[in-house]
């Protein structure tokens, strides 16, 4: 069938990587970080960071998840094909939380949570006293 899948969201992380962008329609999980991929660390910084844009940028673990969710469902029904939604909770959420987090994407018509990202490996920084 010609042209039956025109609408579908890109980039993923790797591929935003050498665009130079964030992934998809995931928030900026933190203004600046090293990931690593296939053995080589990368640094990663939000786009047009600057002293200006500092405070513009939230952290992903700081947004309210239900309204990624809910915007992930309203955007579903403009997509061609199934979007991938990424969480970002805190260690301070329950498995009740998460569950309800959940049932929430599934009311809005969410076809697939990816990855439901915590912070339990890390250890909280000050990121203003990084510099």
């Amino acid at each position: 069938m010609r042209n039956a899948y025109l609408l579908a969201i890109a980039p993923t992380s790797s591929t935003s990587i050498i665009a130079g962008t964030t992934a998809g329609t995931d928030p900026v999980m933190k203004r600046f970080f090293l990931e690593e991929k296939k053995g080589a660390m990368l640094p990663r910084v939000a786009p047009a960071l600057s002293d200006k844009t500092y405070w513009i940028y939230k952290s992903a673990y700081l947004i309210d998840q239900t309204w990624s969710i809910r915007a992930a469902g309203i955007r579903q029904l403009h997509i061609d094909q199934a979007q991938s939604l990424n969480l970002y909770i805190t260690n301070e959420f329950t498995l009740r939380q998460v569950l309800n987090l959940y049932l929430l994407a599934w009311e809005c018509g969410v076809k697939t949570i990816y990855y439901v990202r915590s912070k339990s490996l890390e250890v909280e920084e000050c990121e203003s006293c990084a510099s």
